[in-house]
C-alpha cells in the first residue's frame, strides 16, 4: 500500500470520526433543552429547563482534540507525500540467461541529443554525473550543482522515471548512476 493511501485513510477516519462526534453531541445535548426556558438556561450559565447543568463532559473535550489531531496527521501526510513524491529505484539489469535472446529495451542515446533536451538545471545534474564517472551520490550532486534538494529531487526522480539513471539507497542518501546504455562522449560536455 502506498503511503499516500494510509494518510488518505487516516484523513478519512478522522473527518468521518469528528462529524459523527459533532452529530452525537448536537443531538443529545440540544434535544433536552428545546424549549424556551431551556435556551434561556443555556445563555444564562449553561443551566437546563429544570435549572440542572448540562456542560460539556470532559471525554469529549478530549476526543474532539485528538480528532482534529488525527485529521491534522492525515493533510500533513497527503501533502508531503504529494510534494515530495518518491523516488522508484531500479535494479540494474544482470546480463540476459545463456538462451534468452538480448532483449533491446532501450534504445542507445547520444549524450549530444540527451544534453539538447533537457534544461539548464538537468543539464548541470547530468554533467555532474558524468565528471564523476557516472555515479555519484545525490547529496553531493545538490551541492555540485548548485541547486536546491527538492529541486535535485526532483530531477534525479524524472530522470529514474525515463530510464536515464538508475537511482539506488546509500545509507540517508541516493547513488545515482547513469544508465548502463547512456554513455556520454564528453564528461563535461555542454
Amino acid at each position: 500500500m502506498k503511503r499516500i493511501s494510509l494518510f488518505l485513510i487516516i484523513l478519512a477516519i478522522g473527518i468521518a470520526s469528528f462529524l459523527l462526534t459533532v452529530a452525537w453531541y448536537l443531538e443529545s445535548y440540544s434535544s433536552s433543552n428545546a424549549s424556551v426556558a431551556g435556551m434561556m438556561g443555556q445563555m444564562m450559565g449553561n443551566q437546563g429547563a429544570y435549572g440542572m447543568t448540562a456542560p460539556m463532559p470532559s471525554y469529549l473535550w478530549a476526543l474532539s482534540v485528538i480528532l482534529v489531531l488525527l485529521i491534522a496527521a492525515g493533510i500533513g501526510g497527503v501533502a508531503y507525500y504529494s510534494a515530495y513524491p518518491e523516488i522508484r529505484t531500479f535494479a540494474v539489469p544482470s546480463a540476459p540467461p545463456p538462451m534468452a535472446p538480448a532483449e533491446p529495451s532501450r534504445p542507445t542515446m547520444d549524450w549530444s541529443v540527451l544534453l539538447r533536451t533537457s534544461n539548464e538545471e538537468e543539464k548541470r545534474v547530468l554533467q555532474v554525473i558524468a565528471a564523476h564517472g557516472g555515479k555519484y551520490l545525490q547529496k553531493f550532486i545538490v551541492k555540485e550543482a548548485g541547486l536546491t534538494r527538492l529541486k535535485t529531487h526532483r530531477i534525479i526522480s524524472r530522470f529514474a522515471e525515463r530510464g536515464i539513471v538508475v537511482v539506488a539507497k546509500s545509507g540517508n542518501t541516493n547513488e545515482v548512476s547513469l544508465a548502463p546504455w547512456l554513455k556520454p562522449e564528453a564528461p563535461s560536455g555542454g
